[in-house]
């Protein structure tokens, strides 16, 4: 049951192993997270890792994984409106998203 996982305090569901959390996360360092393995993903503007939720998602690991490393929000919105994601996900958040456009090196 996921929310008896979330109310573990032993549980480190963000994989971060005790390291500072809240940094600005850039959409290139979600996009190397796309795997079973290692999920990350943008909702509402915070980077959670899903990793170990994707076993519980509702609707199975191909719909979940749909938006991993990615910004996923309108996906999320497709399909679940009325969830509060950041309930749901607050031990996986991993920092706000930074969507600044990366500068052009010349």
């Amino acid at each position: 049951d996921w929310l008896r996982l979330t109310r573990d305090p032993k549980e480190d569901l963000t994989g971060n192993r005790g390291r500072p959390l809240g940094r600005k996360i850039t959409l290139a360092e979600v996009e190397l997270h796309n795997t079973v393995e290692d999920a990350w993903m943008v909702l509402n503007g915070k980077v959670y890792n899903v990793t170990r939720y994707v076993k519980f998602h509702p609707g199975g690991v191909d719909y979940l994984m749909q938006g991993a490393g990615k910004d996923a929000t309108r996906l999320f919105h497709k399909y679940h409106k009325w969830v509060n994601v950041d309930f749901m996900m607050q031990k996986c958040f991993l920092g706000p998203f930074d969507n600044t456009p990366p500068t052009v090196q010349e």
